[in-house]
């Protein structure tokens, strides 16, 4: 086989444009590599500031301790509550026999 000048031209302009396929290739692969990791990277931060607002969101709930004592001071009110309705009772009793007194001393006052 001769090497003359146009299979010389020929064999260059083939290796130039695989060359030039790998450079493109690696190029383009180097590029969507980095958009990836651009795109990788800003979803981290959304997820770090989504995780931020949470924490501050659970620091402020109440904790164990603080159920229980709200817990406590119902079981107190509910007490409170149940003293206040015997008082209630009581007192519609007497209110009932006041009535009862007042209708006599109404129905004796209309009939004299």
């Amino acid at each position: 086989m001769t090497l003359d000048l146009e299979t010389i031209l020929k064999l260059t302009n083939l290796g130039i444009s695989v060359c030039a396929i790998i450079y493109t290739f690696f190029a383009t692969r180097q590029k969507d590599t980095d958009e990836r990791f651009k795109e990788g990277s800003k979803r981290m931060d959304r997820h770090e500031n989504r995780i931020a607002a949470l924490e501050q969101t659970v620091q402020i709930l109440p904790g164990t301790s603080d159920i229980h004592a709200l817990q406590l001071e119902l079981v107190k009110q509910t007490g409170s509550l149940a003293e206040i309705r015997a008082v209630m009772d009581g007192n519609a009793k007497i209110m009932a026999r006041l009535e009862t007194i007042v209708s006599r001393h109404e129905d004796h006052l209309i009939g004299t």
